[in-house]
């Protein structure tokens, strides 16, 4: 009997999938030839039920209720897909994994920074403008278990730590409230060193000088501009960053001292070492590479 994969996507996303419409689920057919593929919506309840269904799962950018499932989800940069046992982007694979740069090949590394510099957002030439930039996330009151502390800490941790002006930005997918936007502006009151910015943040990516934020994918995307990182939470990214969880705030900041990480080494690192490169034409052969790397029978 064919094994059976069901694949839990936004409703949107199903309804393209279903029309043939992804190129990931036909690499995947290929991959998993003989394998029965079902789209499914990805609501509460059909999670809940997913354990009850024979066969295997993926759920998009969410953890797998049971063994057989696996989460996935868009890399940093298109067309790198990650597959992983969970949803979270600091329980990934690599984010416990050892970066080398010495086992990078260097001619590949570059040509692949060349190909993702064409994608970084923004435009205008990539500078160092004296400042840093700081993409805000989401819950600024609050200090998740992810996090070293909160975002209004991280503001003002930074200040203490670095002389620099802070350019920050609000997520556009977030919604915030009255109390932090009110707290945001007393801080913009009592440091004249901060301010809450309306520029784009691909333009503020590539005229700043280093980016400080919780995890926010602008960390990885500075690595293309060859911008500096300093991560108040933990992170798949994390390797060649500042990190606060790991060293603490006043050794994430002197780590700015040292000098600059290999940037090309560490992007080909991640996406040609730990994730499935959709364009490519054994795009197949690494989806099933990394599936039975992570348990499955194929």
């Amino acid at each position: 009997m064919a094994q059976k994969l069901h694949i839990y996507l936004p409703e949107e996303w199903r309804e393209k999938a279903l029309a043939g419409q992804v190129r990931l689920f036909d690499h995947l057919a290929t991959a998993l030839a003989g394998w029965q593929l079902r789209f499914h919506t990805k609501t509460p309840q059909a999670r809940w039920l997913s354990p009850l269904r024979p066969g295997y799962k993926l759920f998009h950018k969410s953890d797998p209720p049971d063994r057989r499932g696996l989460s996935f989800r868009a890399a940093y940069f298109y067309p790198f897909w990650q597959f992983e046992r969970r949803g979270h982007r600091w329980e990934f694979d690599v984010a416990r994994a050892s970066f080398d740069p010495a086992h990078v090949p260097a001619r590949p590394a570059a040509q692949l920074v060349t190909r993702l510099q064409q994608k970084l957002p923004g435009s205008g030439p990539v500078s160092e403008q004296g400042f840093i930039f700081m993409p805000l996330q989401g819950r600024l009151h609050s200090h998740r278990s992810f996090q070293s502390m909160s975002p209004l800490q991280m503001i003002t941790a930074t200040l203490a730590h670095d002389p620099r002006p802070v350019r920050a930005t609000l997520h556009p997918l977030e919604s915030y409230s009255h109390s932090e936007r009110r707290a945001l502006a007393e801080l913009e009151a009592r440091h004249p060193r901060f301010h809450l910015s309306q520029t784009d943040s691909g333009s503020l990516l590539r005229q700043c000088d280093l980016v400080v934020t919780q995890n926010s994918a602008l960390a990885f995307a500075g690595y293309v501009a060859g911008k500096r990182a300093i991560l108040f939470a933990q992170s798949d990214c994390h390797h060649i960053a500042g990190s606060v969880p790991r060293n603490g705030v006043s050794a994430a900041f002197a780590s700015l001292h040292q000098p600059p990480p290999d940037f090309a080494a560490y992007l080909f690192w991640v996406l040609r070492g730990n994730c499935v490169d959709m364009a490519a034409k054994d795009a197949p052969a690494q989806l099933r590479a990394r599936l039975s790397a992570l348990g499955w029978p194929v």
